[in-house]
Parts: C-alpha cells; sequence; structure tokens
C-alpha cells in the first residue's frame, strides 16, 4: 500500500501543475499552511506544506500527503516532520521531500 501511494504521489509531482489548486493561509497567527491538491485517475492527491514557529530558535516543518478517493474517502497519509532554523529552511526540506517523492 505504501508503494502503491508512493507511485501515486510521484505521478502528481510529476504531472503539470496548471490544473493544481493550491491555497496559502495563515493559522493561529504563527503558522503558514499551503495545500495543492491534484486530480490523478479517480482519486485526489492533497499535499501539504506547514511551518509552525515552535519557539524563538526553531520552525517546524510539516510534509503531509493524503490520497482520497472520487468519494472523498481518505485512502492513505503519510506526514514528515523536520525543524529549521528558518521559514528558509522549510523552503529547503519542501523542496527536498519533493524531490525525494518525485524519485520514489
Amino acid at each position: 500500500m505504501k508503494r502503491l501511494m508512493m507511485s501515486l504521489v510521484a505521478m502528481v509531482m510529476l504531472s503539470s501543475v496548471a490544473s493544481a489548486k493550491t491555497a496559502a493561509t495563515t493559522v493561529n497567527g504563527n503558522a503558514s499552511v499551503k495545500t495543492t491538491s491534484q486530480r490523478l485517475a479517480n482519486n485526489t492527491v492533497r499535499v501539504t506544506e506547514a511551518t509552525t514557529e515552535t519557539n524563538v530558535a526553531f520552525v517546524r516543518c510539516n510534509f503531509k500527503v493524503s490520497i482520497y478517493s472520487c468519494d472523498g474517502v481518505l485512502l492513505g497519509s503519510a506526514v514528515y516532520t523536520d525543524y529549521a532554523s528558518s521559514a528558509g529552511g522549510c523552503a529547503n526540506f519542501f523542496a527536498a521531500m519533493h524531490d525525494w517523492v518525485a524519485n520514489n
């Protein structure tokens, strides 16, 4: 199941983002969330990139991949977390995660 999910995610990452819906929001004043949804056959893949300030020294970076059926039922998800000294560090983490997903 994990291999199937990663294959689906890789296909989404490699496909055109022209039809993707992207939304960025600020949550609780110290968090930023960017969500991208992409239709793939009968499923929807949603990638969420979230940064949260944990204290003055670190920012938590969450990269979440979720796959939903055409009926909106969650088929699987995975969350990867890292910590950076700034939001720029999260950008590097998110770029690395997109590259990792595309290559697996």
